[in-house]
This record gives C-alpha cells, sequence and structure tokens, in this order.
C-alpha cells in the first residue's frame, strides 16, 4: 500500500514519519520549490501543548530526543511559571489572567519542519492540477505534466487547500474570513529593548486592551543567549474591524500605524511598539477558518482525505491548529497500520480518521472562532475560552458564560 501526502507542512510530515515506522511507503510533494520551501520569507512561532501525546505515537524515538532543537530558543530552562501563558491589560500592565499550559513549547516551524523531514522522500515544485480515480487507485497530476500513483492521497496543503476543493465542492471549500485583521512579522530590536521584553516573560506572552487590540509578544529565535543583539521575536498585532488593507496599502502607513499606538500602552509594550524597525516588513493578513463537513459520499471518499489546516483551518486566538494537525497525523497512522495492507479496510480506516477528525475539528474550529471574538471585546476577555478553558485539549463541552448561558452561537458572525 502506498501514500501520497501533498504538502510538506508539519502534520504531512508527521505522518510521513509514522507511516515509515509502519513500513507503508510515503511520497511527500510540496508545491514550493526546494529553494523556496527551505527560505520561506515569513516565519513565525507555535506553540505545542497537547499535541506532544501525538508526537510521542509516531514520531522516531531518536528525533523525539531531538524535539529541543526546534524550539524558538533551544538554550532555554523552563522554569516554574513557563507552565502558564501570561495575558495582560496592556494599557496597564495588569496581569489579567494565566492559563495553565504545561509542557508547553515554543516551537518554529521551519525548526520543527527542519527536524520532522529527515529521512523523508519529498518532491518539491508539484502543485496540484487534479485528482482522478483509476480503478482501485488514485492518481494526483502535477502541473508541467508529471503524475504520482497511491492507493491514497492525503492533503496537507494549508487552509486553501487543492486536496480539499476533489472533495468537496468550489464553495464549500472556501475559507470564510472574520473581521479580525493581522499583523504578524519577526523583528529584532536593541539589546536593551530584548532583555526588557524577556523580563516580562521569557518566551512568550499576550496583552489586551480596551480599544480592540491583541498583541503577543514571542521569542522567535536565540542564536546566542548571552548575546541580546541576536534574539529575534515574532510580533503578532490584531485587531477587528478598520483599517483595512486599503487604508495601510503601503507599508511605511503600516509602520507609522503600529508605531503610533505606542502611546496607548503601558510598558515593555509601549517601548516594543514605539522601536517597531523601519526595515521590517508585513502585510494585513484576514484571520480564516474553515469547518470540516461530511463528505463520505464524495466520489473520492475513503481514498482522498485531508489533515492540518487543510481539514479544520482555525483562528489562531487558543493555540490549538498546530496541535490538532499533529493529532491528524496521530489518528490517521494510527488507523492505516491497524489494517495493514488490506486494501479493503483501507478505506473503511479513512473513513473512521474523517468521522473522528471532523467531530474534534468542528468543536475545535467553533471554540477557536469564539475565542477570537471575544479577545476583541475588553469586556469579554475574562470569558473566552483562553480565559475559562486554557490551551488544553477540548472534550465537546459548550463555553459557558457566567450566567450559564453558552458564550457566542457556535456558527458564529462570518463574511465569506
Amino acid at each position: 500500500m502506498e501514500v501520497l501526502i501533498i504538502g510538506a507542512g508539519t502534520t504531512g510530515l508527521l505522518l510521513a514519519q509514522g507511516l515509515k515506522q509502519a513500513g507503508i511507503p510515503t511520497t511527500i510533494c510540496e508545491r514550493d520549490s526546494g529553494d523556496r520551501y527551505k527560505h520561506r520569507q515569513r516565519e513565525w512561532g507555535m506553540t505545542l501543548h497537547w499535541g506532544s501525546e501525538a508526537l510521542g505515537k509516531v514520531l522516531l524515538p531518536e528525533l523525539r530526543q531531538r524535539l529541543h532543537e526546534a524550539c524558538c530558543d533551544p538554550f532555554h530552562t523552563p522554569a516554574e511559571k513557563d507552565g502558564f501563558l501570561f495575558s495582560y491589560a496592556g494599557h496597564t500592565g495588569e496581569l489579567l489572567f494565566k492559563t495553565p499550559a504545561p509542557n508547553a513549547r515554543s516551537v518554529s516551524r521551519s525548526k520543527m519542519r527542519r527536524l520532522f523531514g529527515e529521512g523523508l522522500d519529498i518532491q518539491y515544485g508539484r502543485r496540484l492540477a487534479r485528482i482522478e480515480k483509476q480503478d482501485s487507485r488514485v492518481t494526483a497530476h502535477f502541473e508541467g505534466g508529471e503524475s504520482v500513483t497511491a492507493d491514497l492521497i492525503v492533503g496537507c496543503d494549508g487552509a486553501k487547500s487543492a486536496v480539499r476543493g476533489t472533495l468537496v465542492d468550489a464553495e464549500a471549500a472556501r475559507v470564510s474570513t472574520m473581521d479580525i485583521n493581522m499583523f504578524n512579522f519577526p523583528a529584532k530590536f536593541s539589546a536593551e529593548t530584548s532583555r526588557l521584553i524577556r523580563a516580562q516573560q521569557p518566551i512568550f506572552f499576550n496583552s489586551l486592551h480596551p480599544n480592540g487590540y491583541l498583541f503577543m509578544l514571542r521569542v522567535q529565535d536565540v542564536l546566542d543567549p548571552a548575546d541580546a543583539t541576536t534574539w529575534k521575536f515574532q510580533i503578532l498585532f490584531t485587531w477587528q474591524g478598520p483599517p483595512f488593507v486599503e487604508e495601510l496599502d503601503t507599508q511605511k502607513k503600516r509602520t507609522a500605524w503600529l508605531r503610533g499606538k505606542s502611546a496607548e500602552y503601558a510598558e515593555p509594550w509601549r517601548t516594543v511598539l514605539s522601536q517597531i524597525p523601519g526595515d521590517a516588513t508585513f502585510g494585513i493578513d484576514r484571520t480564516t477558518l474553515w469547518k470540516p463537513v461530511d463528505w463520505s459520499s464524495a466520489p473520492l471518499a475513503g481514498q482522498v482525505t485531508c489533515a492540518g489546516d487543510a481539514a479544520h483551518a482555525m483562528p489562531p486566538f487558543r493555540g490549538q491548529g498546530l496541535n490538532n494537525g499533529l493529532e491528524d497525523a496521530a489518528q490517521l497512522t494510527e488507523r492505516l497500520v491497524k489494517v495493514k495492507a488490506d486494501a479493503g479496510r483501507w478505506r473503511e480506516a479513512v473513513l473512521e480518521y474523517d468521522e473522528e477528525m471532523r467531530a474534534r475539528g468542528v468543536r475545535e474550529v467553533d471554540i477557536s472562532q469564539q475565542s477570537a471574538l471575544m479577545l476583541h471585546d475588553y469586556d469579554k476577555v475574562l470569558e473566552s475560552p483562553l480565559a475559562k478553558m486554557g490551551i488544553v485539549k477540548s472534550q465537546g463541552e459548550d463555553l459557558k458564560c457566567a450566567d450559564g448561558k453558552k458564550a457566542i452561537p457556535s456558527s458564529g458572525p462570518t463574511t465569506k
């Protein structure tokens, strides 16, 4: 039995590692060229927490032992306070709440991909054109004329997945956007400012503002722990409503607008915002989401499926995207290994995975959507999923407000 994975992100790579351990031949096709894949301009950190359990199930022991290599700061020795995610009031500096984050690690997307990709067959520059069924197998055709045939194709190709479009119609496959905009970019500061940031919290922390802003600071990379000028940080600044991309249509305007927010903040956020580097480049992103649907009646169901953001794209306001993607990889690996080379049972195993993934994905996208809306409404931040549930794996519970009512209807307001 052979598996083709479309997309060499963390989910696809972990899935490939799990299948490799089980002796299931696997090929990965990535749309970016090798150079672009290795030198992506956009880099950021992610929070690994309950997804560590999935790693323990499918990642080679020797790679698990090297997981510290994927950390944003591989030199950092965790302290007791690192077991919490701290959220502050940005305008006063007071602590609003802290959520338990046991065993959480701040990991670099590029470092994790590099570690997970070791020993795998990755074919770069393969952009999917279509998938067709051929008897009991499926063939992926790529732009340029290449093709790969396998027993199962798994789309791990991101929120705007091309593979997803082969399972549902174009309208159903399209992501929805929320009225929440964001700047997300890496930046370096002076040694003094870098130390000021890490004196607040050593790895990452949030601030929330009455004017509807969320500002997260995260250590992105540390080359030398003794030289603060080598430290790089991730800036995530989000807001609901205007200004939109049309109003901030140049880098000069975006930088000036973000620097201008410094007067509204206490330290250390005031200093950080006032010192946004002049050479920083960043655009405006819209928050997107996609909830998995039942595609069990699709012609390719059981032979094509999705995982990671391709299966459930969720707003990044409870830190669940990476961890659910890793869980997808573990769940699918486990089911395929159980049936081994029994072709008659592979389709059944994939459909079982689809059902579990869909229920989990819908639940988590709903919760992350609620969190996104409530964290941008200062009067509701203490009732948000981040404050009340933390970042643990959801178990199907509804989020309740203090009055016992559901916080926000699960459908939530979105615009296509």
